[in-house]
C-alpha cells in the first residue's frame, strides 16, 4: 500500500469538546420511504418524527440513533426562519453529520468560548428543542455536531409528528448555560414489531482518512476524544468519549488512495445485547433473503455488517474483548470490518 508524503500541519488548538458518547449518524439518502423501510422495518428503530424529506429513528435510548435526511438540493429552514444546512451537501449515500453528546450545556458553552478564542470556526450554533448544538467540520471535510440534551422530556417534542420547525438559532455566549446533565442514564427501550433486529444503540463509527497525524490531533485537542490506541506504522488509531460504552467510540483508517477506498465516514456500529441476539438477527436476515456484507465471529467481537439502500454501512455488534493491537495483523482492505 503507497503511503503519500503530507507536510504536517500546525497543531490545533485545545478546545475539547469531550463528547460523552456518539449519539447518532445523520446521513444523506435518496428516497426517504425506502431508507424507513430499512431503518425501521429491518434494524429495529422507530420513527419519532418526521419533515417533508426527512425521518428520524429512535430505539428509546436518545432522540434519534440515526437523522435520514433526502437530499434534494434544496435549503432546509428552521423555526426562526434562517437556513439550518451549510456546505456539507454530498448528495445520497453521504453522510450529514455524526452527533456526538457532551455532558451538559454549561459544558458545551465553555468549548464554544475556548472555539472562538483559538479561531476555530463554528458553523451553526442551533437549539433543536430537544437539544443545545454545535457544528463544525473536521480538517478532512467530514461534519460534527457537539450536542447538549435539553429535557429528558424529549418524547414531548420527537413524539413521532412534524420536527420540521423546532430548530431556532442559540448564542451560547450570551445566553445563560445550565450544567444540570439532562442524557438519560435509564432509558425506556422501544422493540419495533416485526423488525429483524433490536439493537440497544448507535455506538460508534469509523472514517477513512488521508493525513492521520492532522486527523489525530484533531480528534485529541478540538473534539476533545480520548486516544485509546495509535498503531506504530499510524495506519489506524482508536478514540474513546467520556462514557466508554464499548472500546472506543470512533476508529480512523489510514486511506490508501490507490484503492477504491472511499475517504470519510463508512458506518455506524449498533451494539446489541448479547451474541445470542446477534445469532438471531442473522437468523431473521436469511429468513428474509438477506445476506450480510460480512459475518464476524471471533475473540473481539460478534458482527455482522449491511449496506442500506445508499450503500451506506451499518454493523451490528456485540464486543467480547477487544484489542487495539490486533488490527494491525488483519489486512488493510478488511480492517474496517474487524475494528
Amino acid at each position: 500500500m503507497a503511503i503519500q508524503e503530507i507536510e504536517a500541519a500546525a497543531p490545533s488548538p485545545a478546545v475539547k469538546f469531550s463528547p460523552r458518547r456518539i449519539g447518532h449518524a445523520n446521513i444523506y439518502i435518496g428516497d426517504r420511504d425506502r431508507s424507513v423501510a430499512f431503518y425501521r422495518d429491518l434494524c429495529g428503530f422507530e420513527i419519532v418524527g418526521t419533515s417533508k424529506t426527512s425521518a428520524f429513528l429512535s430505539n428509546g435510548n436518545s432522540h434519534h440513533d440515526f437523522g435520514l435526511c433526502q437530499s434534494d438540493g434544496k435549503p432546509r429552514i428552521g423555526a426562526d426562519g434562517k437556513v439550518k444546512s451549510v456546505d456539507n451537501w454530498k448528495g445520497p449515500g453521504s453522510l450529514n453529520h455524526i452527533g456526538w453528546e457532551t455532558d451538559n450545556q454549561a459544558h458545551l458553552a465553555a468549548a464554544y468560548q475556548r472555539a472562538l478564542e483559538n479561531d476555530v470556526e463554528i458553523k451553526r450554533s442551533l437549539y433543536h428543542g430537544g437539544s443545545w448544538a454545535l457544528y463544525l467540520f473536521d480538517p478532512e471535510g467530514n461534519y460534527h455536531e457537539f450536542y447538549a440534551d435539553a429535557t429528558l422530556a424529549w418524547r414531548e417534542i420527537f413524539n413521532g409528528g412534524d420536527v420540521s420547525s423546532i430548530t431556532s438559532h442559540w448564542d451560547p455566549s450570551i445566553e445563560a448555560s445550565d450544567a444540570t446533565p439532562l442524557w438519560d442514564p435509564d432509558p425506556e427501550w422501544v422493540a419495533v414489531d416485526g423488525a429483524a433486529f433490536h439493537p440497544l444503540r448507535a455506538s460508534r463509527t469509523l472514517f477513512y482518512v488521508d493525513d492521520m497525524p492532522m486527523m489525530v490531533d484533531w480528534f485529541e485537542s478540538v473534539a476533545g476524544f480520548e486516544l485509546a490506541h495509535r498503531a506504530d506504522d499510524d495506519s489506524y488509531a482508536y478514540f474513546a468519549g467520556a462514557a466508554r460504552q464499548t472500546g472506543f467510540d470512533i476508529a480512523l483508517l489510514r486511506r490508501d488512495r490507490d484503492s477504491e477506498q472511499r475517504l470519510g465516514y463508512q458506518h455506524v456500529s449498533c451494539q446489541m445485547p448479547d451474541a445470542d441476539a446477534v445469532d438471531r438477527a442473522e437468523q431473521a436476515l436469511s429468513k428474509r433473503g438477506i445476506k450480510p456484507v460480512i459475518s464476524i465471529d471471533n475473540e473481539a467481537k460478534r458482527s455482522f455488517f449491511l449496506n442500506d439502500p445508499d450503500g451506506l454501512g451499518i454493523e451490528l455488534f456485540v464486543e467480547r474483548a477487544h484489542s487495539y493491537t490486533a488490527l494491525a495483523d488483519v489486512d488493510p482492505n478488511q480492517r474496517r470490518f474487524y475494528a
